[in-house]
């Protein structure tokens, strides 16, 4: 999940690497220090089928959101973009789709765009992560694949962008604001910032215990295991407020979870995924796990988990 810092790499496409590739100077972090616990270190992630199966039920729950985001702030033919913690690259895709022209609904986008030119010059995408293995069939022409950390590597080529977009990224660094920072140094004039986060909120008022019990356990075990704050993007969009952008804004993203459909999937995956993380802290039973399991499974269960909170803002044109 992870990127860099500023800089023109100029309009030429060839020029920037379409291989999954390190920047020059900065070790792998297939095998992180053990004193760095992250999200791809035995506790989500990783190159197994289930995690590939964990990562499409995600993108079927929560794509059409972020396609619309990003659709309603003007993405369009010839723009560079930069998608951090690519994960299994739907919406990189996505993306080198709508910036080459092969989208049908590409657009030049809308007046006010960041610079000039965007029509004349070639789009691309840079799509990053510490584990590019499910990213790596995607590199191409008009998408570079990188491993990369956003939290310490240099900036990553292709720089600066018009559009930075990172889902479920930020929440699960403990230096989030320091990587929010880095994030609002490599946007060009007029370029623009989404972000999306988990949101803990709806979890306290499940009416089934078991499922209400094993969400927040999967809460407690991130937050104790690598850092995650699921709260963190309760204060939408104050972080990018901060940050000097203007035209923000933030939504929320509410999926029902049940019917046995994507989300449940993606739910019942994450949390077979972290049971054993759960059980070393003791945040729930066996009996409850299994129930819960059990609900997800269940075509005629429904309910609410985690809300995923959007911000938006865009750089002052200067």
């Amino acid at each position: 999940m992870h990127s860099g810092r500023a800089g023109d790499a100029g309009p030429a496409r060839a020029a920037m690497p379409t291989v999954a590739a390190e920047l020059p100077g900065v070790t792998s972090h297939r095998h992180p220090s053990p004193q760095q616990r992250r999200y791809a270190d035995d506790v989500l992630g990783g190159p197994t089928d289930t995690e590939r199966a964990r990562l499409a039920a995600m993108a079927a729950v929560c794509d059409p959101t972020t396609i619309r985001v990003l659709d309603e702030r003007g993405v369009g033919v010839g723009w560079r973009c930069l998608e951090v913690g690519a994960g299994g690259g739907s919406i990189a895709a996505w993306l080198a789709d709508r910036v080459t022209g092969a989208d049908a609904d590409s657009t030049t986008g809308p007046a006010t765009d960041a610079g000039a030119g965007h029509a004349t010059r070639a789009g691309h995408v840079v799509a990053t992560d510490v584990d590019t293995r499910h990213l790596d069939v995607l590199a191409g022409p008009e998408l570079t694949v990188l491993r990369h950390d956003v939290t310490r590597d240099p900036a990553p080529p292709g720089g600066p962008f018009d559009l930075i977009h990172a889902r479920f990224v930020l929440e699960h660094l403990p230096d989030r604001e320091h990587v929010l920072d880095r994030l609002r140094d490599w946007l060009k004039p007029a370029g623009v910032l989404v972000v999306e986060s988990i949101a803990a909120f709806p979890l306290d008022s499940s009416p089934h215990p078991a499922f209400r019990r094993a969400m927040l356990s999967i809460d407690e075990a991130l937050a104790k295991t690598i850092g995650t704050d699921s709260a963190w993007a309760r204060g939408f969009p104050g972080p990018l407020q901060a940050r000097g952008l203007v035209d923000v804004g933030v939504s929320v993203h509410l999926p029902t979870t049940g019917g046995a459909g994507a989300s449940a999937q993606c739910w019942a995956l994450t949390l077979t995924r972290l049971r054993p993380h759960i059980r070393e802290l003791d945040l729930a039973g066996d009996d409850t796990l299994d129930e819960a399991l059990d609900c997800l499974a269940d075509p005629a269960f429904f309910d609410l988990s985690f809300a995923t909170a959007i911000a938006w803002g865009r750089a002052p044109d200067y």
